[in-house]
């Protein structure tokens, strides 16, 4: 990025000769209030030290100050008429009275309204921004404050300049908090689901919910006083957006810049959707804890980071090879064993099937990873169950190995499981 065009470059550049005529400015006023406060010091010792009070002798009750009468007169403009400025200004400032009536009268007037013929006729040049939209199901605070105010001094200012601006308002749809937030109303109000609604009849809800609650939003942003162009107001669900996300997907997938493929997802048996990992909260254990599982009885806690050790028997021999692991039920998908090339230990086995106690035609083999093993952490072989374990999944990827998916949507243990 070239700085000298950065649009924040350009407005918080400042000489350096103003900062130290500005500095010197304030230096040259510190000696007269320093003198100033030496003179009183001294002429309160001329007069001498004050009298100590008496502790024993009761104290005069202070006198309540009078309270100063407020001058705040509450504005009587017109919706979408212009404030008269005429009046005499207070002698204090108010803000509801300051800010009141214009917004609405800037709206009225279009001043923020781009228009494109004078872009296309070449009258004047486009400078255009769109605000990151926030979501829908939340409010604007000091962050939002802060970067809207810098913003809407940009867009001013290349209006200023002639410029045909365009800033765009919108409020993204939250994704996965949206959707649990009208689940949970739907299900608190006739026991359903968005799967008992269907896709279309869902988005819907989603609409009026939106229709209904989003509002705070662009109230929020219409008391800062932002110039954005509210005839272009969007919504990341519209219809407009939603055509333009698929258009991208569909070329991307054209050009084979996108394609389908097994991956690992974050699943959420409660909503029954896939996760972000940006959506994912980790929780370290440090050993064995009891903790509560959502969508389970709230009364009943259920122990994790246990360390579980078990064997697998090497194919037609006595000799067993054992791992250990925090999720016992993932060995229903293990597809494999691996320990450390350099391990004297496995050497021996290395190549050699396992028979896995429940699945008996499931192929299970030992292999080799110099990435996932630690060959001084616990037995030095590693369960791998690629369909289950981010590291795991790395792990399959190298050796070519099957995933075996072996949970289903509400997270309980399906066919491929035995």
């Amino acid at each position: 990025m070239d700085i000298q065009r950065d649009e924040m470059f350009k407005l918080t550049t400042l000489k350096i000769a103003n900062w130290q005529v500005a500095a010197n400015s304030v230096k040259s006023t510190v000696p007269l209030v320093t003198a100033v406060k030496a003179d009183a010091s001294t002429a309160d010792n001329k007069k001498g030290k004050k009298d100590k009070p008496n502790p024993n002798q009761p104290s005069k009750p202070k006198e309540a100050k009078p309270e100063k009468p407020s001058t705040f007169v509450a504005d009587t403009t017109p919706l979408g008429e212009k404030k008269d400025t005429s009046k005499p200004m207070l002698p204090e400032y108010h803000p509801k009275a300051v800010e009141a009536a214009w917004y609405a009268w800037w709206e009225k007037k279009g001043f923020f309204h781009a228009k494109e013929k004078n872009v296309l006729s070449g009258q004047k040049k486009p400078f255009t921004m769109v605000i990151p939209p926030p979501n829908v199901t939340g409010a604007l605070h000091l962050g939002h404050a802060l970067m809207l105010s810098v913003e809407d001094a940009i867009v001013r200012w290349r209006r200023m300049q002639g410029y045909e601006t365009l800033w765009l308002p919108g409020v993204d749809h939250a994704g996965i908090a949206t959707q649990s937030v009208v689940e949970k109303q739907l299900w608190k109000k006739s026991k359903q689901t968005r799967h008992d609604f269907g896709r279309e009849e869902f988005v819907k809800k989603v609409w009026d919910w939106k229709d209904e609650y989003g509002g705070k939003i662009v109230n929020q942003f219409k008391r800062y006083g932002i110039s954005v162009d509210w005839e272009r107001f969007a919504f990341t669900l519209d219809e407009t957006r939603s055509t333009a996300v698929v258009e991208s997907f569909v070329r991307m997938h054209e050009k084979g810049l996108i394609y389908r493929a097994t991956r690992l997802v974050n699943w959420c048996c409660s909503l029954k959707t896939a996760l972000s990992d940006l959506e994912v909260e980790y929780i370290d254990l440090a050993g064995p804890t009891r903790m509560a599982v959502p969508g389970h009885d709230p009364n009943k806690t259920y122990e994790f980071g246990s360390l579980t050790h078990f064997s697998y028997r090497v194919k037609g021999t006595d000799e067993f090879i054992t791992v250990a692991t925090t999720r016992l039920e993932t060995m229903l998908g293990d597809v494999a064993v691996a320990v450390h090339p350099n391990d004297p230990r496995y050497k021996h086995l290395v190549g050699k099937e396992l028979e896995h106690p429940f699945i008996k035609d499931r192929k299970m083999v030992v292999i080799t990873d110099d990435v996932l093993v630690n060959m001084e952490f616990g037995t030095g072989a590693v369960k791998i169950t690629p369909a289950h374990d981010p590291n795991d999944y790395q792990c399959g990827k190298r050796h070519n190995l099957e995933q075996i998916n072996v949970f289903d949507e509400d997270g309980k243990i399906n066919h491929n499981g035995g």
